[in-house]
């Protein structure tokens, strides 16, 4: 819990990286080629999120929005709405499957004592199938809709190449922006091998280091100090209520195992697994996450606290698999529930309701991905 609480601390200020130069902008001017499409765009812009999700957390939902509204400023109607929002929403909530830097996910990797390469591999292969899944779904959104959304882009995308500071076929911003994901992911890779330090540990540690690098190379220290200050005296207050509702989780999962509540849950799924002898614990794990969710709690708290339950439990099946079905429960909560973080700050800056972005817009898409992944992982277990 306490090396959870330094990564939250230090995480934010890879963005920082980020304000400096317009990555975002020259990365969708630069592959206009592959975006010239609806399904297209729509797959482009989940995995932008996706990417951009290991700099920005959760932040990134109002970091995408807002570029991607400005990007499309006189398209606000339901079906335009739709066609950013639950881009934007599902690809955070497909990337607490296999991001590293987010802290729910890693968390669930330690505690459980997973491989992370595989629960990385196996959550990454989630992600894309999540991602193809949801593209199949929006191209009958645009089809309901009656919409042509691909008239409408490449439209933009024009408008955009010409605003480009790249206009030849070779673009340093994005050149340099896959220099500093791979620089910074691979250095923690190396040194979490090198040194044998826990992931926990490791992270904030390199993404320090990494950051204050960037500044020197760049000759902007006093862009450094500038956001360290804003940071440390604004920016680490805005995040109390989460490290509130962290401590009270730890508090909890403490209590619970001191005393027989985790237990009492554990035999409370055993005993509906007895009564439906095709369930078992891990087809019930992603119901306890999403009704955490729907009562308010957001993804890490609720992966603590679910963890820190699931750890003490001598599982049979392999602890990758026990990972996947617990972050695809986080996936759901993120996705539907209009009472965690992502949801709200969606709804606060497109307007909608956080039942519509959630439960209306998300609910088909959330069942689909469920049955998807029980599928491989009941499918694993009895093989």
């Amino acid at each position: 819990m306490r090396s959870l609480i330094g990564l939250l601390l230090i995480v934010p200020m890879i963005s920082w990286v980020l304000k400096e130069e317009p990555y975002i902008e020259e990365i969708m001017s630069f592959a206009h080629n592959l975006l010239n499409k609806s399904q297209k765009f729509y797959f482009g812009l989940m995995a932008m999120t996706q990417i951009i999700s290991h700099f920005l957390l959760f932040g990134v939902v109002p970091m995408m929005y807002r570029f991607i509204d400005v990007f499309l400023k006189e398209h606000k109607d339901e079906a335009w709405e739709n066609f950013k929002g639950t881009a934007i929403l599902r690809g955070f909530g497909l990337s607490t499957l296999w991001v590293i830097s987010i802290p729910s996910f890693i968390f669930a990797v330690e505690a459980l004592e997973a491989t992370l390469w595989k629960s990385m591999a196996l959550g990454f292969a989630f992600a894309f199938a999540g991602t193809i899944l949801s593209v199949i779904f929006s191209y009958f959104q645009e089809k309901k809709y009656g919409v042509d959304f691909t008239y409408v882009l490449k439209q933009e995308i024009d408008k955009a190449m010409k605003n480009s500071r790249n206009q030849g076929k070779w673009n340093k911003d994005v050149a340099e922006f896959v220099f500093l994901f791979i620089s910074l992911f691979g250095t923690i890779f190396i040194v979490h091998e090198m040194t044998g330090l826990e992931f926990l540990l490791a992270i904030p540690l390199v993404i320090l280091g990494w950051t204050m690098l960037y500044f020197l190379v760049k000759r902007k220290p006093s862009s450094f100090v500038v956001e360290a200050r804003y940071y440390f005296t604004v920016g680490i207050a805005k995040q109390a209520q989460q490290f509130s509702i962290l401590i009270a989780a730890g508090l909890l999962i403490y209590a619970l195992n001191q005393s027989n509540a985790g237990d009492y849950v554990i035999d409370g799924m055993n005993y509906l697994t007895g009564i439906v002898p095709v369930l078992n614990v891990l087809f019930l794990v992603p119901f306890i996450i999403i009704f955490l969710g729907f009562i308010g709690l957001g993804p890490l708290p609720v992966i603590v606290l679910v963890t820190g339950v699931l750890e003490a439990i001598p599982f049979p099946y392999p602890p990758e698999l026990v990972v996947l079905a617990v972050t695809s429960g986080s996936v759901i909560s993120i996705i539907l529930s209009p009472f965690v973080m992502p949801v709200i700050i969606l709804s606060s800056v497109n307007g909608l309701s956080g039942i519509r972005n959630g439960l209306q817009f998300n609910l088909k898409f959330a069942v689909a991905f469920y049955i998807m992944v029980q599928l491989f992982i009941q499918t694993a277990i009895h093989l």
